[in-house]
């Protein structure tokens, strides 16, 4: 089972928890200074990560997609 916050995010995983297709997300091509891919996936931003703010194109980038 995930871990929570505790913070009412029941069912969420714990920020630290790796999660599916992690290596693909902005924070953490950022992590790995591959500037020019964040640079690609975050033209045209039209979802921002409620964890790290970073904005991004398409859902599949961001750990918690929020639509602007």
């Amino acid at each position: 089972m995930a871990k929570t916050t505790g913070n009412g995010d029941e069912g969420r995983p714990a920020l630290e928890e790796v999660h599916p297709h992690h290596d693909e997300h902005l924070c953490e091509l950022t992590a790995r200074r591959k500037l020019a891919q964040v640079a690609r996936a975050s033209r045209g931003a039209r979802f921002l990560c409620h964890v790290c703010g970073r904005a991004a194109a398409e859902q599949r980038s961001l750990c918690e997609p929020v639509e602007i």
